[in-house]
């Protein structure tokens, strides 16, 4: 090979030219950082260390020792412990803010979320960090090692790539959704099942209770589906009292009463949880009586007019869901 400035030449491998003294950078051939790491770490491999624990032969990079199965890379140790401290640390969370979310849902499930939480946060304090074995040998400040005992791991959460919009588009009106559905199953239709499950009068009755359109709160739907002819006037009158006995702490601003879909009539909030706290106090003359001058009709209604308070109790039934044939009898009983 020639040199490039005084064309004289060279052995190959040469950095610098003997004759004019060029120095020769492309004839050198430089060396990659990962070859020396790798060439590095074969190397320690390859080299033999005493055990500290029982002085047996092991490599320089061996985690446990083969003798004695005690753990010689407290770095090991450690890396260990703080992953599984920052996954402990993850989940007490995820329970706390489902728990958090839950209470305004269902309590009993938000209750226990939190709890677990709290389980998970004591377990996660419990966890040593650092090895035992180091602990025993060396004598760490007590300050010390509380500070490195109450130190909180992090741990990075990874957001999945998304190939496709459409999930946002789809899957957050279907969430939405499911977390309506169960607003209005867990604060509404659980109470008013329960009402129809703890008295034999009530089998065959059927009452949905929502918020309207399902999505508007405040605005609670009790919407009468079907009746047997097991039940008089009296048991669905007792129903709807039951209702309000068990909502009248919820913040509701209007109660519809619907036979079937259809809006019969209407009633302010204030008055409907007035309404559960009389019947619970068993002010009968009150949720009797003056029951069907509470309610403001949404068509032409009769049940204001003059005349006695079981009569207009009786055409209040009527009204309400009499009108259908299939139940015309059982408003006549009353």
């Amino acid at each position: 090979m020639n040199c490039p400035e005084c064309h004289a030449a060279y052995e190959s491998g040469s950095t610098v030219c003997t004759s004019c003294g060029l120095i020769l950078i492309n004839s050198a051939q430089p060396k990659r950082r990962a070859e020396d790491l790798a060439s590095a770490k074969r190397r320690a491999a390859d080299q033999v260390v005493p055990c500290q624990f029982c002085k047996g032969e092991i490599r320089m990079d061996a985690i446990r020792c083969r003798h004695c199965s005690e753990i010689v890379n407290e770095d090991y140790y450690r890396q260990r412990a703080q992953r599984v401290r920052a996954r402990v640390n993850y989940a007490s969370w995820v329970a706390y803010i489902f728990g958090l979310g839950a209470l305004l849902v269902f309590r009993p499930v938000g209750l226990l979320s939190v709890a677990a939480g709290l389980l998970l946060s004591i377990v996660y304090y419990a966890i040593p960090v650092e090895p035992p074995q180091l602990a025993a040998r060396k004598k760490i400040p007590l300050s010390t090692r509380l500070r490195r005992q109450m130190k909180l791991e992090r741990v990075a959460i990874p957001i999945p790539h998304l190939r496709s919009k459409r999930l946002i588009f789809v899957g957050t009106p279907l969430v939405a959704a499911l977390i309506g559905y169960s607003a209005n199953v867990f604060l509404l239709q659980e109470p008013m099942n329960q009402v129809l499950h703890d008295n034999a009068a009530f089998n065959g009755m059927r009452v949905s209770t929502h918020y309207e359109y399902w999505i508007v709160p405040g605005v609670v739907v009790y919407d009468l589906r079907d009746l047997s002819v097991r039940q008089t006037p009296i048991d669905v009158h007792t129903a709807l009292l039951e209702f309000a006995k068990r909502v009248r702490e919820r913040k509701i601003s209007r109660v519809q009463l619907s036979y079937r879909g259809t809006t019969k009539f209407e009633i302010d909030g204030a008055t409907f949880r007035r309404l559960g706290d009389e019947y619970a106090r068993q002010n009968f003359d009150y949720v009797l009586y003056k029951f069907p001058h509470l309610f403001h009709a949404t068509k032409a209604s009769h049940v204001n007019d003059s005349g006695s308070a079981r009569d207009a109790l009786v055409q209040f039934h009527r009204e309400w869901y009499g009108r259908d044939l299939l139940t015309r009898t059982v408003a006549n009983g009353l």
